[in-house]
């Protein structure tokens, strides 16, 4: 009986941390447009929140999540390097790091 109860408890604890962990939340999507960063969100992150910050810790934009898809547009700021943090209930889910460079054969003189 006392060998049950271990194994039940035991059970239980890792099918707990198999389902919090949910590990597939968050892809990253190729995009056509070199200035756009793309991420497929799993629903059980609606309401949660994207944070963009640019390499000397300025926060550029903080955005809700209210679709599976985002989509978030490089296009206007300034070249660097940028960290992308999506964050639910005050926990850090995962982190992205997205560097705009300036490329000269695009340069018009």
């Amino acid at each position: 009986m006392k060998t049950l109860s271990i194994i039940l408890i035991s059970f239980f604890s890792i099918s707990a941390n198999l389902f919090a962990a949910a590990p597939d939340s968050i892809a990253v999507v190729e995009s056509s447009q070199q200035d756009h960063f793309v991420m497929k969100i799993n629903k059980d992150l609606f309401g949660g929140e994207v944070i963009v910050t640019y390499s000397t810790g300025e926060v550029v934009t903080t955005m809700t999540i209210k679709k599976k898809k985002m989509v978030i547009d490089f296009d206007k700021v300034k070249f660097g390097s940028y960290t992308i943090q999506v964050v639910k209930d005050g926990a850090e889910i995962e982190e992205f790091t997205f560097n705009k460079e300036l490329i000269l054969s695009q340069v018009v003189r």
